[in-house]
């Protein structure tokens, strides 16, 4: 048996190919800056002009009574309302009564907050504490006790807290 041998081919080493320069890239340019937004004015909560005056406060004060007076009044003339309405009827004119009533309790309720309210900014003025937020103890300011004379918070508190409810 004759052994046969493959041959196997040699090739010469091949020359590794010539490396290119790397290529330089062109410098980047940082954009322009533009220049940073001026900060927004910081309204204060009250400036010394917009603090009440003894005569606005007199006023206010002449006003929160009369609240007081008109919203007791309003309360006795429910509960003499219910007092004067028979509940005869059929069952339909008794479910229509019953939904009256219960408007008007939710009402009463609702005239018995601001009549805490009311309350409570009359004792302020007493205290001399008067248009301080409750929160925040700045100054309420004049335009919003002018158009509530019972409000407890400035406009920052108060819009915070009907967002988070403190």
């Amino acid at each position: 048996m004759k052994k046969t041998t493959k041959a196997v081919k040699k090739t010469a080493p091949q020359k590794a190919a010539p490396k290119k320069a790397a290529a330089k890239k062109a410098p980047v340019k940082a954009a322009p800056r533009k220049p940073a937004p001026a900060p927004a004015p910081v309204k204060k909560a009250a400036r010394a002009e917009e603090s009440l005056t003894k005569t606005e406060l007199a006023e206010i004060a002449a006003n929160l009574s009369e609240m007081r007076v008109d919203i007791a009044k309003n309360v006795e003339d429910k509960k003499n309302f219910d007092i004067l309405e028979p509940e005869v009827g059929d069952s339909i004119d008794q479910a229509s009564q019953s939904l009256d009533k219960e408007i008007l309790f939710e009402l009463s309720d609702n005239e018995r907050k601001i009549l805490r309210d009311v309350d409570a900014a009359l004792r302020k003025m007493e205290k001399g504490t008067y248009g301080l937020c409750e929160h925040c103890k700045k100054a309420i300011e004049k335009k919003r006790i002018k158009a509530l004379p019972s409000a407890r918070y400035c406009m920052v508190c108060q819009s915070g807290s009907e967002r988070s409810g403190f």
